[in-house]
């Protein structure tokens, strides 16, 4: 049978049990962080709202104090090994090959389980995203394989599919973008300093980058909004996610205006978790959809500099 494979995510995909078993996600391969106290975790996607608070406000005041790291080659070849030897075969999702080990380490551990399952099939797929980015591509994975698409005929559609996903929405603070390198300290320093709201979109490459800065949550909201209203296709039978690393109210308020501006199948607003979380930082609120096909940002830069040359 055609459609006889599993879809599964790193965790870095921050999909919530709910989500997952809403969109028929068969798992995630988990990952590992370490806290302020020096302790070893295993990353988790099923924590409550009131433990993500906790998280974040200790995230806040520990700036340096938590790590990530993604599970060994032999541990994910395991996980892979649960799916194969029921005879599934895998189609698996990775965050940005660029930002992390993961993408490597899971081509990896697919050779090893298939040296036990020759038989079987693993595809995996640098989503060139990270966050709720790699979870829709991860929900629409499922989708296709729902509609009928073997697991070569989904992963090439992801390939299109993936140049197509959007991001946008303020963070409070650039210090954690910074510290991966995706920005320099100084635009840091000067977004936590003044307050303003940076407001970024993923690149060609997957590497996001501020589009323009906006001082307030109300002029971030309408700006995200109509640049929404420019870049996405097909709205009514899109989904919309809100994500937020520790801004649920924000993150509700930016849904609502998105539903009273744009006719949108639906809207959901769900948590960034913290394996994602501690190199996004607290602060961020992000709407990811499907779009048009991201540019080299030239034209993504001319629709944010219309929109923010109106008065909002």
């Amino acid at each position: 049978m055609k459609t006889n494979y599993a879809v599964i995510a790193d965790i870095s995909c921050d999909l919530s049990p709910e989500i997952r078993t809403r969109f028929g996600i068969d798992g995630y391969i988990r990952g590992n962080m370490s806290t302020p106290q020096l302790e070893d975790q295993e990353g988790r996607l099923d924590m409550t709202d009131a433990e993500l608070d906790a998280f974040y406000v200790s995230l806040k005041s520990n700036k340096k104090g938590y790590k990530t790291s993604p599970l060994s080659a032999d541990k994910m070849a395991e996980y892979y090994c649960t799916f194969l030897k029921e005879g599934k075969d895998i189609l698996a999702l990775s965050l940005i090959g660029k930002l992390s080990a993961t993408y490597n380490l899971m081509l990896k551990a697919k050779d090893m389980a298939l040296e036990q399952y020759p038989e079987r099939k693993i595809i995996v797929v640098d989503t060139t995203r990270y966050s709720m980015g790699v979870g829709i591509l991860t929900i629409k994975a499922a989708q296709l394989r729902g509609a009928g698409l073997s697991i070569e005929e989904n992963a090439a559609r992801l390939e299109e599919l993936k140049k197509t996903v959007h991001q946008m929405g303020p963070i409070d603070d650039l210090f954690w973008v910074a510290s991966k390198g995706r920005i320099s300290h100084a635009k840091a320093v000067f977004g936590s300093i003044f307050g303003i709201k940076p407001l970024g979109d993923f690149g060609s490459d997957g590497m996001v980058e501020v589009l323009g800065k906006v001082s307030g949550y109300s002029k971030a909201y309408k700006a995200t909004v109509a640049y929404i209203e420019k870049t996405i296709k097909n709205p009514k039978d899109e989904i919309i996610f809100v994500a937020h690393s520790g801004r649920r109210k924000q993150a509700q308020e930016l849904a609502k205006l998105i539903e009273e501006k744009i006719k949108i199948k639906e809207v959901i607003v769900t948590n960034i978790h913290p394996f994602s979380g501690i190199n996004a930082g607290p602060g961020l609120i992000v709407a990811y959809y499907f779009g048009t096909e991201i540019t080299d940002l030239s034209f993504e830069k001319q629709v944010m500099g219309d929109i923010l040359a109106k008065k909002l």
